[in-house]
């Protein structure tokens, strides 16, 4: 009886379409592909007023050849790419507050719980547009909500 329970147990992570190799992204924000690109936990984080946001995301560069993250746009909001979107062969960036880059959202349309689609533009990769989801400025997310004393710089 217990050697019918182990195969049948092992039965349920094996083969091509087995839950346990497909990609997945044990987080809050989501990760997607372009190329030699991937974008990694991405989610914005809405400050106190409701209109505002932090992105907060990696996005790391797989291949032989530099990039460069060249905006973040979004229809629920204007997003303001600061700083230097450099993506080395081998490296990655990390957005969120006070890093460089960041991305901050202004005229945020979605309220925390909700969902939100971004694209994120390169030099040479194709752009990857996600859909994920805005965070309240709470518990791991109160040091990544924007400064209501400092507005985003171009």
């Amino acid at each position: 009886m217990c050697a019918g329970l182990l195969a049948a147990l092992a039965g349920c992570s094996s083969g091509f379409d087995a839950t346990s190799s497909k990609p997945y992204s044990p987080a809050d924000g989501v990760q997607a592909d372009s190329g030699d690109l991937r974008v990694l936990n991405a989610l914005v984080v809405a400050g106190d007023d409701g209109s505002t946001g932090t992105v907060s995301a990696a996005v790391v560069n797989r291949g032989d050849r530099d990039d460069r993250l060249t905006g973040v746009t979004s229809p629920d909001a204007t997003i303001v790419l600061a700083g230097s979107g450099d993506l080395t062969a081998g490296g990655a960036v990390t957005l969120g507050s006070g890093t460089d880059p960041s991305a901050t959202a202004t005229g945020l349309r979605k309220g925390a719980g909700e969902n939100i689609t971004m694209t994120f533009s390169f030099t040479r990769s194709e752009p990857i547009t996600i859909r994920t989801v805005v965070v309240a400025a709470t518990g791991i997310y109160t040091d990544l909500a924007p400064s209501a004393t400092s507005p985003p710089s171009p």
